[in-house]
């Protein structure tokens, strides 16, 4: 029999919902019904326990994703945050021939490996919620309304259908590990400030905790206990120039409980002591735009962040009532004319710093030396450097020795990144170690007019750099154009990478490109 005469005969019938809240820290257990649910989480992340007769299964499960829960379990949903969590249980009944279908939907993976368990997705689901939810669920559904609930139950059931044959195939749990790993890293960004059991993380994986933590550490170049006081001690270095509150509150407000402790591991990694620290980098200072992304990452934040081609400008009179205006306590400048420099220093301290002469590493310690805080810099370039030999690994696995074209796209220009220019180079040519094909050996950069343009040069693939804000809908079509102008090659490829624009020359940015292409390898 094929596979759609398997299911010709099934049908789903809607019956219900009912919409729960759980408060934060409670756990509510669900009855055993011959009914089998949809639960969608509507807000916050909620933890789902299931007791089958093959053992326990366990997972987080995310606001925006459903878990299917099989007729005759024993479900417990257990909400971990502070925050109340809203849950809606789309019940229904699976029919074959007129008849209930007692095992409900067949067959229901429930995870990847092991004891975990993992949600999935439907995109729309979002918005057909308040159709499942509003009114009376007992009271009678005009038909327009249940044929419409009865739409939306097929979609998510075929949604379903098709998590489960991704779970099958070879690879799929991988996927969905990888898909895991970075929630997990995302939940560390955003509750740093909360206690955080790795352990626990590595269990409600579904895989081994060795097979967790490598892939951790594959995608973020770090265990998963190294990258949380990554972002704990980050975090303080912000808290600590930017604002007056005592070392003790810093503590806390990045989840150490122990005022001592964390001052030892802060001197421990950063060289200094977060007293010390913090008289050095609370200054009110100045500086161009290409110098934000290198003074964030030291923990700093501009009083003032002057606009581009400021000191170039026919009357810089505005710019230097602003300047004044903001009361500076230092000002970081490039290459200014000798009476500019004379001016500002009657404000402040100037410091000029020859950006397009040295390399953004080099000027990252000189502001850091400026600020007498040149451990913090050198322990930033460290975990830098991990963070590009881990991404140098991914590079290898994925491209080999096959020659790429660099190039990117920020407003109407476009540009090409030779060998001979130190721009965005350094970093894949250089760092990464991405093949160059020999086209642009002995170039520097340009800036074609067109797409078109960029596809006359002699190479067949394309590692192009885009804002952010482009749809994938709008890449997948230049990666086909791309196709397309080389002629529909098998071995053509154009990987585009989505990056914050403008493109600085900086730390910050080097740091976030490297971020987004791990992670498009990843995907």
């Amino acid at each position: 029999m094929s596979a759609a005469g398997e299911y010709r005969d099934v049908f789903l019938r809607y019956v219900k919902t009912e919409e729960r809240i759980i408060e934060g820290g409670q756990c509510i257990e669900l009855p055993e019904r011959r009914y089998p649910k949809f639960a969608m989480i509507k807000k916050e992340t909620v933890t789902v326990k299931f007791d089958l007769e093959d053992g326990r299964r366990t997972g987080p499960i995310h606001a925006g994703e459903l878990v299917y829960i099989p007729p005759y379990c024993r479900c417990m949903i257990h909400n971990d945050e502070s925050r109340a969590a809203r849950v809606a249980m789309i019940r229904f009944q699976v029919e074959r021939r007129g008849r209930a279908v007692p095992e409900g939907l067949q067959p229901y993976p429930l995870a990847g490996k092991g004891d975990g368990l993992s949600g999935f997705r439907v995109p729309q689901s979002v918005t057909w919620i308040p159709d499942f939810t509003s009114g009376d669920p007992n009271a009678k559904v005009e038909p327009a309304v249940y044929y419409r609930l009865q739409s939306h139950l097929y979609a998510i059931a075929s949604a379903f259908a098709a998590y489960a044959v991704d779970a099958e195939k070879p690879g799929g749990a991988d996927d969905e590990l990888v898909d895991y790993v970075e929630r997990t890293k995302q939940h560390m960004l955003d509750r740093y400030s909360e206690p955080a059991d790795m352990e626990q993380l590595a269990r409600l994986s579904g895989a081994s905790s060795s097979r967790f933590y490598e892939l951790f550490r594959r995608q973020t170049g770090l265990s998963p206990h190294k990258f949380m006081t990554t972002v704990r001690l980050n975090e303080s270095l912000r808290l600590l120039a930017n604002s007056r509150i005592p070392v003790m509150d810093v503590a806390h407000s990045v989840g150490y409980a122990d005022e001592l402790y964390f001052s030892r591991l802060f001197k421990k990694h950063m060289g200094m002591s977060p007293t010390e620290y913090a008289s050095c980098a609370q200054k009110r200072i100045v500086i161009p735009p290409v110098f934000a992304g290198d003074i964030s990452v030291l923990g700093i934040m501009p009083e003032l962040v002057l606009d581009r081609g400021w000191s170039e400008a026919p009357d810089t009179g505005p710019y230097i009532e602003q300047i004044r205006a903001s009361h500076p306590e230092l000002i970081l400048t490039s290459p200014i004319t000798e009476e500019l420099r004379i001016t500002l220093s009657s404000i402040a301290p100037v410091v000029s710093l020859a950006w397009k002469e040295n390399s953004w590493r080099d000027r990252l310690l000189q502001i850091s030396e400026v600020l007498d805080i040149s451990t913090v810099a050198k322990r930033w370039l460290a975990f830098y450097d991990i963070k590009v030999e881990n991404a140098r690994f991914h590079v290898r696995r994925t491209f080999g020795e096959t020659p790429y074209l660099l190039a990117s796209t920020f407003g109407v220009r476009f540009r090409v990144y030779g060998k001979r220019t130190s721009k965005i180079k350094d970093l894949f040519y250089d760092d990464l170690q991405v093949a160059a094909p020999d086209a642009v050996g002995d170039i520097g950069m340009l800036e074609p007019a067109t797409f078109d343009e960029i596809a006359d040069i002699d190479a067949d693939n394309l590692l192009f750099l885009a804002p952010e804000s482009w749809p994938a809908d709008r890449c997948a079509k230049l990666e086909e154009r791309w196709r397309k102008l080389k002629g529909n090659r098998t071995y053509t490829r154009c990987l585009i990478v989505r990056c914050k624009s403008p493109l600085m020359y900086n730390a910050a940015t080097y740091e976030s490109i490297i971020d987004r292409l791990v992670g498009q390898f990843l995907q």
